[in-house]
């Protein structure tokens, strides 16, 4: 791959980047809910943390540690240089999973739309953040299965009931105490001084900022930093992009949105009517495709809607796919399949043969729509059955007691494997 960079001197020049070359450490900040660094979204849980160079193992906080030091860490040096080097970072193994099983991972992505000519690509570089991911906090509405208490508030008072003998849940323990106490700080840190500081710090190269939870659209801090975007006359050049689950859509942030350069939703939507509120429980199917509705219809808004592809729907995306048709919206450029990697016990390689083989015939007429194909080859590229499918069960059927719900009554093609 070739393209032009400038060095530090100032200097253009044409430069090879390796084949496992990520842009996102060179020109993005993430957030996770608890306000710690992280590599990107996308980088496993377990070592994804960007640690501080004093060796006491703790990562670096946007609430109470300095982004410009953060920015410059060995941490992110050594990720920095580990692409510069052609090598796969040991926390980035989910994009390069995705593309060993012939799928277009988020990593592709990302290169197609931010390796710009004045990305600096080396070591250590200004501080120049280009793409923000900003997770406030854990505060959510709803209770997804695959979801977990540090996503999602709703988790914290049940995990310590559905973990028990879940070893591909992440996390896969029960909550300590100091754990549900640092819940409490999920929920406010968003709104502490450093945060804004930091805000501060990069909003004059910011080209888009990425805000999701927890569900973000119960997330009042957001509005500060739209104040301040709108104040310093530069929200006009900053694309938002959210990732909501379209219970709730206050008309104050849909009143901030004409400040800004464009809008874009990704609507977290899994699957239509009871199969919806099972997933992702107590959702309103009837609220949700109220609210696409009349969001698809403002003029500023683009919709994009991102599917997490997992068992609970692997089977039945056609009927996700015929609902869309109905809506206006392209199948080729406006959904994307988020293929879920974690937990595993909801994967889609656990499910059994018969089951992969009526996913594959009931998506034969949908082979256009971008991932399907490569969808389809990541369920068949290993088979997870043995290794996770009492889990898949087990957890269910715990989540089912706790929420009233029944799984073969949503998902009757699990009705002879249960």
């Amino acid at each position: 791959m070739e393209r032009s960079i400038v060095s530090n001197d100032g200097k253009q020049m044409t430069k090879k980047v390796s084949k496992t070359f990520c842009v996102l450490p060179f020109m993005h900040a993430a957030v996770n809910p608890g306000g710690g660094f992280r590599v990107c979204c996308n980088s496993n849980p377990a070592n994804n943390k960007v640690l501080k160079d004093d060796g006491s193992g703790k990562a670096y906080r946007i609430f109470k540690d300095d982004i410009n030091e953060m920015w410059n860490s060995k941490w992110m040096q050594d990720i920095r240089q580990e692409f510069i080097d052609g090598k796969r970072p040991e926390t980035c193994q989910r994009c390069f999973r995705e593309e060993d099983a012939g799928v277009r991972s988020p990593r592709i992505g990302y290169n197609e739309k931010w390796l710009k000519n004045d990305v600096k690509i080396e070591k250590e570089i200004p501080l120049d953040v280009r793409y923000v991911d900003l997770r406030l906090g854990n505060l959510c509405n709803l209770k997804c299965r695959m979801c977990n208490p540090w996503s999602s508030s709703m988790w914290v008072k049940d995990w310590n009931k559905v973990v028990p003998g879940q070893t591909g849940l992440t996390p896969n323990e029960p909550l300590t105490k100091d754990q549900f106490d640092y819940m409490e700080v999920m929920k406010e840190w968003p709104d502490r001084k450093q945060t804004g500081v930091n805000f501060v710090e990069i909003a004059q190269t910011i080209e888009e900022i990425y805000l999701t939870g927890g569900e973000p659209t119960l997330a009042t801090s957001q509005y500060a930093l739209f104040d301040y975007c709108i104040e310093k006359g530069i929200a006009k050049k900053i694309k938002l992009k959210y990732n909501t689950n379209l219970t709730n859509i206050p008309q104050k942030m849909v009143d901030y949105w004409k400040h800004f350069k464009g809008v874009q939703l990704n609507t977290s939507i899994d699957a239509t009517g009871a199969r919806d509120r099972y997933i992702r429980y107590p959702s309103n199917w009837k609220k949700v495709e109220e609210n696409f509705d009349k969001l698809n219809a403002l003029p500023n808004v683009y919709i994009q809607l991102h599917c997490t592809v997992q068992a609970l729907n692997m089977v039945a995306m056609n009927e996700l796919f015929d609902w869309i048709s109905t809506k206006n919206l392209r199948l080729e450029d406006q959904i994307y399949l988020n293929i879920l990697n974690h937990p595993e016990n909801m994967n889609i390689r656990i499910l059994p043969k018969q089951l992969k083989e009526l996913a594959e015939k009931n998506l034969k007429d949908y082979l256009h729509i971008p991932k399907v194909q490569d969808t389809i080859n990541y369920m068949w590229a290993e088979d997870w059955h043995e290794r996770r499918w009492k889990e898949f069960i087990d957890f269910n059927k715990v989540t089912d007691e706790l929420q009233k719900g029944n799984l073969i009554d949503v998902c009757p093609e699990f009705k002879e494997y249960v």
